[in-house]
């Protein structure tokens, strides 16, 4: 079977992931390619990452620079948007095509109007917006962040760091273009920063007129530059799940989502490096948990630790229904005290703990004592619903065997460990075993017998678990998704 009589199915995927240019010269190899091209699946999705429908030309100043081709984007917007149903803006540093690009979309909805809405199948928008930053290099010299504060408004002041949110034109821009959008079930907008109060609730009062009925998924990260709860998000009666940072939600936001969405399942609260991480009441949550015991309802509350955070986030207190702890990012190490934190408060409520992203920029011990093996097993055997751990740090091979051993005595199934993290030790010649159905003796004797080869290891995981299990190499952890 040659090229050409692939089937129809994986052709549509193959060519769902080439750019529009590729997809195009693909379409001229054979006939079935080029019935391909037009097929309506390899459409659903358009990302607008900055080179697309962008030629290059040269500017005197700043030498060749990318400037949107307006008539290619006119060429492709009657032809296929009535196929798509995911729009992505990524983060684009030229603010003039974003803004270029986003003036053409709008004028081609008033152009057909609301009877004829142009997008019938359009189910999610995703705008992430692309934050300056600029660094102070002279530490002694404080007056010059104040000054520059008062220079640039806008300017969001972390340590020596100058963050620059959103507004004005390009806001006002995202705000016409949002308000043309109707019936979205996924709606995703980033990093705007707004430091004005008068902005606040832009983009999602536009929202809430056409789409409070539809929309099913919300995801607002670092709306604002600083605390500010977002009571309007309370306000989308239909969702599902939502995703939101931690300094804009408060304890009368928790309580409105808790009252009138009655269809939330999952919360997700993300904290990166921009955001500010806030506390929340002890007895909110308990209140929280009788409104739900009393609708018959649960929440699955995510803490997400993601981007170039460097904090741990503040942790909710029992009876908080947290399910999963994420550290999405490679600049925080394993605190054991941590750990023990999620023992206490979650032991009856945890499902997913998991440190991602295998290159750790932090230093990471290889003592006994200062690393966090006894940790991992405390929690392995104190969190009964625990099924997926993810280990990045360094550990022991016995240390590996414990976890698999007591994990598998409760509902671990899933267990991801870092092979060039795993040393082959064992230091629990001394280690007690306070289980009445274990045997000191046999479990030492168990322990020697399989933790002085990596083979030896898997295999005895494997046993374990009743199917194959292996260590993983970095490329193949950071592949990993919980």
């Amino acid at each position: 079977m040659g090229w050409e009589e692939l089937p129809t199915i994986l052709l549509e995927e193959i060519f769902s992931l080439l750019p529009i240019r590729y997809r195009y010269y693909c379409s001229q190899v054979c006939q079935s390619w080029y019935r391909t091209f037009h097929s309506p699946f390899i459409w659903q999705t358009f990302i607008f990452d900055g080179n697309i429908f962008t030629r290059r030309k040269f500017n005197l100043f700043r030498g060749y620079e990318r400037i949107l081709n307006s008539y290619r984007v006119q060429l492709y917007l009657p032809r296929k948007s009535q196929y798509l149903k995911q729009l992505i803006i990524k983060p684009i540093p030229e603010y003039h095509n974003m803004c270029d690009f986003l003036n053409i979309l709008t004028t081609f909805f008033h152009y057909y109007g609301s009877d004829n809405y142009p997008f019938p199948h359009l189910e999610e928008f995703s705008f992430t917006f692309y934050v300056l930053v600029s660094i102070d290099d002279d530490t002694n010299n404080q007056g010059n962040i104040v000054n520059a504060y008062y220079q640039h408004p806008n300017a969001f002041i972390r340590g020596k760091k100058r963050y620059y949110g959103t507004g004005g034109i390009i806001l006002q821009t995202l705000r016409r273009f949002i308000s043309s959008l109707h019936c979205l079930k996924r709606f995703h907008l980033n990093n705007l920063l707004l430091e004005s109060d008068s902005d606040i609730g832009a983009c999602l009062n536009e929202l809430l007129e056409n789409s409070s009925e539809t929309l099913e998924y919300l995801e607002i990260l670092n709306y604002s530059s600083h605390i500010v709860p977002l009571y309007i998000v309370g306000l989308f009666s239909n969702l599902y799940s939502i995703s939101i940072s931690s300094h804009s939600l408060n304890d009368d936001v928790l309580l409105l989502f808790a009252n009138h969405l009655i269809h939330l399942h999952k919360l997700n609260i993300i904290q990166d490096e921009l955001t500010i991480p806030c506390h929340y009441s002890d007895t909110v949550w308990t209140e929280i948990d009788i409104i739900l015991q009393e609708n018959r309802r649960e929440w699955y509350i995510r803490m997400i630790t993601k981007g170039k955070c460097k904090n741990e986030p503040f942790w909710p207190n029992n009876p908080a229904q947290v399910r999963a702890i994420i550290y999405d990012t490679s600049l925080i190490k394993l605190v054991q005290t941590s750990i023990y934190t999620c023992m206490e408060q979650y032991s009856k409520t945890l499902e997913i703990y998991a440190h991602l992203k295998s290159m750790c920029r932090v230093y990471i011990p290889r003592s006994f004592l200062e690393r966090g093996d006894m940790a991992y097993i405390g929690l392995v055997k104190t969190t009964q619903y625990l099924h997926t751990l993810a280990i990045r740090e360094r550990i022991s091979t016995a240390t590996c065997l414990l976890i698999a051993y007591y994990g598998t005595k409760h509902n671990l199934k899933y267990f991801y460990l870092r092979r060039n993290c795993v040393i082959l030790r064992n230091e629990y010649r001394q280690y007690i075993f306070n289980e009445f159905d274990d045997n000191n003796e046999q479990m030492h004797i168990w322990l020697e017998k399989n933790c002085r080869q990596y083979n030896n290891v898997e295999d005895a995981v494997s046993l374990l678990f009743g199917r194959r299990w292996k260590m993983l190499s970095d490329w193949e952890y950071n592949q990993i998704h919980v």
